[in-house]
């Protein structure tokens, strides 16, 4: 008989395969300590520790509404059962994800995180690097970044993806007295921390070369990736 698996056997078969031993978590000794020298302070411990937890568990529930993304939360879990126990690598990939998940400032984050996890189930491939990259840009992205994001990527720029032969020719160009240019040149410098974008400051304009010094910002591949990505969580 086909055994369904847990949530809780995947990360105990994480645990297992990245050979870290199972600890209680130090918060819970330190809430036994706080409340023997101090009463009031181990409640107040207590309380962050049960709403620390609530939370936790609860953007964990949004990566796996982004990992069933339209099937049976069970075969979901099987399978991502299956591809922890493959390899230390693939143990490591999921390892990573959940931590980034716990750490995630958006849940809606957490559901792209779940989306991008499901994609690599069925053929049991590691992520590629513009993937790691997304990954990595979403651990700070909050809501505003990624509503924004998602603004520049659709509206502002030139050519647009669907026309443009290479997606780092897509230069962001905002309407000259732009009133939300400030606004959105403040997520273009989070997609390049991110390296979402990539930017130029300096560059020949025209037969006369002369030099635009204002900041520009290119798309790149993980920009396009993390954009397909938003486009599928607004379906969950």
């Amino acid at each position: 008989m086909k055994q369904d698996y847990t949530f809780e056997d995947i990360v105990n078969a994480v645990i297992e395969i990245l050979n870290k031993p199972k600890v209680e978590l130090a918060r819970v000794g330190a809430v036994s300590v706080l409340g023997a020298a101090n009463p009031v302070m181990g409640v107040v411990a207590d309380v962050g520790n049960t709403f620390l937890s609530s939370y936790n568990d609860f953007k964990l529930n949004c990566l796996l509404s982004g990992l069933a993304s339209g099937l049976k939360i069970e075969k979901r879990l099987n399978q991502l059962y299956t591809y922890v126990k493959s390899s230390p690598e693939k143990a490591l990939i999921v390892a990573n994800t959940f931590k980034r998940t716990v750490n995630a400032e958006s849940p809606k984050v957490c559901i792209l995180y779940g989306l991008i996890l499901a994609d690599h189930l069925d053929d049991s491939t590691t992520f590629t690097i513009d993937e790691l990259i997304v990954c990595r840009a979403l651990e700070e992205a909050t809501d505003f970044d990624l509503e924004n994001f998602k603004i520049v990527m659709e509206e502002y720029l030139r050519p647009r993806l669907s026309e443009a032969e290479k997606v780092s020719k897509c230069q962001v160009s905002f309407p000259k007295d732009f009133d939300r240019e400030t606004e959105l040149n403040t997520t273009c410098d989070w997609c390049v921390y991110s390296r979402l974008f990539t930017s130029h400051a300096l560059e020949r304009q025209g037969i006369e070369d002369t030099l635009n010094l204002d900041e520009n910002y290119y798309a790149t591949n993980a920009a396009v990736i993390l954009l397909d990505y938003i486009h599928k969580a607004r379906q969950i």
